[in-house]
């Protein structure tokens, strides 16, 4: 654990040390004398009159008040104090060592309505009711650089290593370029093929689109970010194209084409690679080469179990091709139209081994297995939305889309079992492939109107989704066994499926204020559900040669229908001083009809409950409270048993009862822009009634045997919180840190073998990041995760299990003279506890060489190499009940790689003038 007080050690030490010298005042209006919340205060160089001279900033508090530590001594600087609506107030001054200037109380004066006004001074921050804009100029960036590069300059904004963006740690949920989608299904499709240098200003606001009455509490609403284009891009063509060749026939070829005509922006985009890398992020492709894909840690728990998957890179041999088109317009002002097409192509071949330790009182079972599979997709996804707001008081949204997916494989796969005391007990060859077609349409439409009175709407919100498919395939097995209470087994079998899963709903909500802090609303609901579920399977038969044997007791014939009828009535009180309660009571009927054919009686149910939900929030604190209701799987309630194989058969339950959920969650979040501070601490508890689980029976021979039922007592705890510090000058580095703890237990039962037992979880992790920059010469993104998963029994002989695992990642740039660069990521696994045989530890270093020529650097040529050390392994494991799996898949192993990329821009705009001297007023 010594591990973990390195990074915060140095953190310590390094915030300690840079404090050199600070100012402190504050602001008021020079008229009645009050506090300036959020004004900006900015320091830059006296002698330097470009966007480079910004060293440091901050906005002030409730109380007008602000504190910059960490400035430079011995050099002129100046303070700019700004706000919207006021006069900016200038000061010159110097400062020495460890000195604490008190700049006292600056009185802002406001403009006059006729005033004119020359700027001398561009802000790096703007505030605009609830927008946060960044002036894009006042923060450097190197040549080439791209949006993500940007973001990581801005106070409050993190990016991680995996390209997830946080804001006052807060997730991103969307990033537009000039308020319109941006392939909107990745939003690093923007932040990382989108040059900085092209970008004005950077907004951020709250995700509202889905709450225009702001009933989600502040404190738990995501953010959007906005990039503005330059004036003189609005109208141009730009984008890149790129190819590479490599070792091993590995390659990469692909590009990106907008054009942007004012109100009208077309965007293409395609690409083709075998480099294991399917998203649309061609900066992820084109840098290292295609090596941008570290670590990836991760948990994964599901009733039952915890699971632990971690190593150093992509599962699998991949090649992937994907194009795609995304239109935004505008009809007049009121009329907004996105639109994307997708075509996605992966071919997969995968060669895994895996481990499986089952523990049957006295009784070890290992069964160690080989497989071989290789699978094609195709998808096609059409996606849109149309926005028309004939006034600012009326708002209607249209989203629909669609997607087409062809899915065929193969495998094939040996398996051999034993115990510790019968070696071995049977082995298996196993082989078949399958054929999958589906169809995913939906829409959501949503209309909502901000009536006269001040504080009342009314909303309308329609969804459809219809989720059709067809299947076949074909599975041969040949069992030996050597047991005589088991005997051997040889079957050739073709399974048919039909599949369509739909649901449709309408909500209708009124709200009211009935005065100035107290607001009434009423909602109603109706929702039907549709579930077919349809298994034909036939056995080979010799005689014919064909798959024409029906067998009745591995098929299955299954409809639901679910019809549901719910209102909800609720206040908010809200005294406008941060505090703010919510309280909802919504009765809820449901008729659910479950069809299983096969000469068996439909099984009608209905259920009435009334479900509580509340929300208290109090300043940067937020409890909230929820009751929900799961109906049991159609395919749990069947009256009969499916006999899968053999070894496997399930019963059904038809005296299921849905599962009553209620959930608790407690969440504190502060960031403090004067000293880049940034705490989040989340808390929640779920408790379930009428829980299900499976009775299970199983042997040492591994047949088994399962029946659901339902069950009191299941229960879940989770904390998690993160602290985050950015520094923003220290001696030419900009620092960022943060670090963030995750613990979580989870209490399940199981009954097996008639005994009845239960299984606690716990997991914790521990993430420490950091991002340090020196004067754009230097970049590194250092990450490092210790995770534990622990696992213990009651009621039952097993014995307790744990899985601790280390990684570390790091990314990092060396910028060098004549425009040469190096750029590198590093990961770390270890993983003490796989199986014998199983790698535990992996080193994967990837390194590349590039340089920019041409005009306005718009060309490189980069030489890459993954995987230097030859380590690049992918690990899995998972317990659950009383088994540990492990799986270990080849994949990508080490190769060189040379690629050239050029940018093209037919705007050959010129940068934005720079802003005047401030003369003041205009007389």
């Amino acid at each position: 654990m010594y591990k973990l007080l390195i990074p915060l050690f140095l953190f310590s030490v390094l915030t300690g040390y840079a404090q050199k010298a600070a100012i402190k005042g504050k602001v008021t209006d020079s008229i009645n004398k009050t506090p300036v919340e959020l004004a900006t205060v900015a320091i830059l160089h006296a002698k330097d009159t470009t966007a480079a001279a910004l060293i440091s900033y901050a906005q002030t508090n409730k109380d007008g008040e602000y504190e910059l530590r960490n400035l430079p001594t011995g050099v002129p600087l100046k303070v700019v104090v700004s706000f919207v609506g006021y006069k900016s107030h200038i000061r010159f001054f110097t400062l020495i060592k460890n000195q604490l200037l008190n700049m006292g109380n600056v009185q802002l004066n406001p403009r006059e309505l006729n005033e004119v006004v020359i700027k001398g001074e561009r802000m790096p921050i703007v505030i605009r009711k609830d927008t946060i804009e960044f002036d894009a100029a006042a923060f450097k960036v190197r040549p080439n650089a791209v949006v993500e590069d940007l973001l990581k300059k801005l106070p409050g904004v993190e990016v991680t290593n995996k390209g997830k963006i946080t804001v006052m740690g807060k997730d991103v949920t969307k990033v537009l370029v000039d308020g319109r989608e941006f392939f909107s299904s990745d939003i690093r499709m923007a932040t990382k093929n989108l040059d900085a240098d092209m970008i004005a200003k950077v907004q951020v606001y709250d995700d509202r689109e889905n709450d225009p009455d702001h009933l989600i509490p502040e404190n738990n609403v995501n953010k959007i970010i906005n990039l503005k284009f330059k004036k003189v891009l609005r109208k141009s063509i730009f984008g890149k194209i790129y190819g590479g060749e490599g070792t091993q026939d590995h390659y990469q070829t692909g590009g990106l084409f907008n054009m942007f005509r004012d109100t009208l922006q077309v965007s293409l985009l395609g690409y083709t690679n075998n480099l294991n890398s399917t998203g649309f992020d061609f900066n992820d492709l084109y840098n290292n080469g295609g090596l941008n894909r570290g670590g990836d840690a991760f948990y994964r728990g599901g009733i039952g179990g915890f699971g632990f998957r971690s190593g150093l890179g992509a599962a699998g041999k991949q090649t992937a091709s994907v194009a795609g088109i995304n239109i935004n317009t505008d009809y007049g002002k009121k009329f907004k139209m996105n639109l994307s097409y997708l075509y996605k192509h992966t071919n997969t071949i995968n060669d895994s081994r895996n481990n499986r330790q089952q523990f049957l009182a006295d009784t070890t079972t290992t069964t160690n297995a080989i497989s071989n599979s290789t699978a094609k997709n195709d998808s096609h996804i059409i996606t849109g939305t149309l926005t028309w707001r004939p006034n600012m008081a009326t708002q209607l949204i249209y989203s629909p889309s669609l997607n087409i997916m062809n899915n065929t494989g193969e495998n094939m796969s040996t398996a051999s079992s034993y115990t510790n005391f019968v070696n071995p007990i049977n082995n298996s060859v196993n082989n078949g492939n399958s054929s999958n077609n589906t169809l995913s349409f939906q829409h959501s439409l949503s209309y909502n109107k901000q009536l006269k009175k001040k504080g009342s709407s009314f909303n309308i919100n329609h969804n459809i989704s219809y989720n059709p498919g067809t299947g076949t395939g074909l599975d041969n097995q040949n069992f030996t066994s050597y047991t005589a209470t088991f005997p051997s087994y040889v079957y050739r079998q073709e399974n048919n499926t039909v599949n369509r899963n739909g649901n449709g709903n309408v909500n209708v909500s009124y709200r009211t204020p009935v005065s100035k802090k107290l607001t009434v609303d009423i909602s109603t609901n109706e929702q039907y559900s549709l579930g077919v579920d349809k298994v034909s399977t036939y056995d080979y038969n010799p005689v014919t040669g064909q798959h024409d044997s029906f067998l009745l007791m591995k098929s299955s014939d299954l409809t639901r229908h679910s019809w549901t009828e719910s209102a909800s009535t609720g206040l908010t009180f809200d005294n406008q001083k941060g505090f703010n309660v919510q309280a909802h009571v919504s009765p809820q009927a449901q008729q659910v009809t479950n069809i299983f054919n096969r000469g068996f009686s439909n099984i009608d149910k209905n259920y009435f409950y009334t479900l509580p939900s509340a929300s208290i929030t109090y300043s940067y604190y937020n409890f909230n409270y929820n009751s929900s209701i799961q109906l049991p799987n159609i395919g749990d309630m069947i009256p009969y048993t499916v006999v899968f194989s053999p070894q496997y058969s399930v019963t059904g339950n038809p005296d299921l009862k849905p599962t009553l959920r209620h959930s608790f969650g407690l969440s504190y979040r502060k960031y403090n822009w004067q000293k880049g501070f940034n705490l989040y601490f989340n808390a929640g508890a779920n408790f379930e009634k009428n829980s299900i689980l499976r009775k299970v029976t199983q042997t040492s021979q591994l047949i088994e045997t399962s029946t659901p039922i339902n069950r009191d007592g299941r229960y879940s705890y989770n904390v998690s919180g993160s602290v985050g510090k950015q520094i923003k000058k220290w001696k030419n580095v900009q620092l960022n840190f943060n670090s963030s703890l995750n613990l979580s237990t989870n209490h399940d039962f199981f009954v097996l073998n008639q005994q009845d037992g239960y299984q606690n979880n716990y997991r914790v992790g521990f993430t420490q990041r950091m991002s340090l920059n020196y004067k754009d010469i230097i970049q590194f993104d250092p990450e490092y995760t210790l995770s534990e998963v622990y696992t213990n029994y009651k009621g039952v002989n097993n014995n307790s299990q744990s899985n601790l695992t280390h990684n570390f990642d790091a990314q990092f740039t060396f910028f060098l003279p004549k425009k040469f660069n190096i750029d590198g990521t590093y990961n770390y696994y270890y993983n003490p506890q796989v199986a014998p045989g199983f790698q535990k530890s992996s080193n994967l270093l990837n390194l590349s060489l590039a340089r920019q020529f041409l005009k306005k650097d718009r060309a490189e040529i980069k030489l890459s190499c993954y995987d230097i050390l030859n380590q690049s392994i992918t690990n899995t494991r998972f317990i659950s009940y009383n088994s540990i799996n492990d799986n270990q898949t080849e994949i990508v192993r080490r190769y060189l790689m040379i690629t050239l990329l050029f940018k093209f821009n037919k705007a050959s705009y010129k940068d934005e003038p720079k802003p005047a001297l401030n003369f003041g007023r205009m007389r």
